[in-house]
């Protein structure tokens, strides 16, 4: 049965971090999310998330790119009937080239679907699972004292992968020391594309360090020299991110190939395409894994349905517990991390219920 969009409404949010995220990027103290409500003819409604930033330190689209781009999209969409999320998803692609703006509306579709059919998104994929083991992402520390306080604090939590934000002066020997202190977490890194090729003897050192993963040593454009970084390493993954924009992209980052794949589905256009990318990087025995980008919990119910597709939680994602980051988040439910893992939502669409109140109290007037 398909689904025909009758109404969209765009919630501009401003959520409050309890404690500033810092990446070699810069430092977050305020996050803009924007809530995507689709209503269908039918009275069923989906809910989507704009998880853009609000400059292009990170990626070129930013948050306002994304919002004048549904501007563009949401009228195009009035009236449109739709046989199923991948039919809609085809319809996007070739609409414009912002994947956040996109992601978003194919996000409320997903919703809608899952609703329609009483079937949740992990459910939709394909899938049974009813949890997936989660890492969690610490900004970068100012000394090794925070280093230590806050790895603690995250394997008290029960956290079984561990990811170290770093920037272009952060000693090596700090991490060294702390995978010597915890021999049983995995530990990853990310240097936020900071680093370059004069940084090798710090990224050899890592490798040497039992440190399974680097993310994005190198600007998002430097593609052969990540491919040829791989090769001088024994052990350390490299996993593109900043590098990775849409499924083209992807494809290039498995042909080189690096070893991993930072999947974030707003980043790459949606929740089809990573389907897709997961897919893809499983044939070429690339690891696919799902990243975290300071979402809601709207956002990270997702990317928990995503974990659930084969190989994607081999190198557990980047969803910690919906307390972690923010003063108040947008969505009723709270699951909480135990013994290192968080339940997939099993109600239908993207299980989780919308917090209306909050979302009055986070509206950017």
């Amino acid at each position: 049965m398909p689904l025909t969009i009758k109404h969209v409404m765009v919630y501009q949010l401003e959520m409050q971090l309890k404690t500033p995220f810092k990446t070699a990027h810069d430092i977050t103290w305020q996050r803009p999310i924007s809530l995507l409500k689709v209503t269908f003819t039918n009275g069923l409604e989906g809910i989507g998330e704009v998880a853009s930033f609000a400059d292009d330190s990170y990626t070129a689209e930013t948050h306002a790119i994304s919002l004048a781009t549904l501007d563009q999209l949401i009228p195009k969409s009035i009236g449109l009937t739709i046989a199923n999320p991948q039919a809609f998803a085809a319809w996007l692609a070739p609409q414009t080239q912002w994947s956040f703006a996109k992601a978003a509306l194919e996000m409320a579709i997903w919703d809608g679907f899952g609703k329609l059919k009483n079937q949740s998104l992990a459910m939709m994929l394909g899938n049974h699972v009813t949890q997936v083991k989660v890492g969690i992402a610490l900004g970068v520390p100012k000394t090794e004292a925070e280093l230590m306080t806050n790895v603690t604090a995250a394997v008290e939590q029960g956290y079984q992968r561990i990811k170290l934000k770093l920037n272009h002066v952060t000693p090596i020997t700090w991490i060294e020391h702390i995978v010597q202190c915890y021999p049983q977490i995995l530990f990853s890194v990310d240097a936020n594309a900071s680093w370059d090729m004069t940084d090798i003897n710090k990224i050899k050192a890592l490798d040497q360090a039992g440190v399974y993963l680097l993310e994005q040593p190198f600007a998002a454009e430097a593609w052969q020299a990540h491919v040829d970084l791989q090769k001088q390493l024994k052990h350390l993954k490299i996993s593109l991110d900043e590098s990775l924009n849409n499924l083209t992209d992807v494809q290039t980052a498995i042909a080189g190939p690096v070893g991993a794949l930072t999947l974030k589905q707003a980043k790459i256009g949606g929740i089809a395409d990573t389907v897709t990318a997961i897919n893809l990087a499983n044939n070429e025995a690339v690891l696919p894994w799902i990243g975290g980008m300071l979402s809601s919990g709207v956002g990270r119910a997702v990317d928990l349905a995503l974990a659930t597709l084969p190989q994607a939680n081999i190198f557990p994602s980047d969803s910690s517990a919906s307390d972690r980051y923010f003063v108040r988040d947008i969505i009723i439910e709270q699951p909480h991390v135990i013994a290192g893992q968080l339940p997939v939502p099993n109600k239908p669409g993207l299980g989780v219920t919308i917090d209306w109140t909050a979302v009055d109290q986070l509206l950017v007037n």
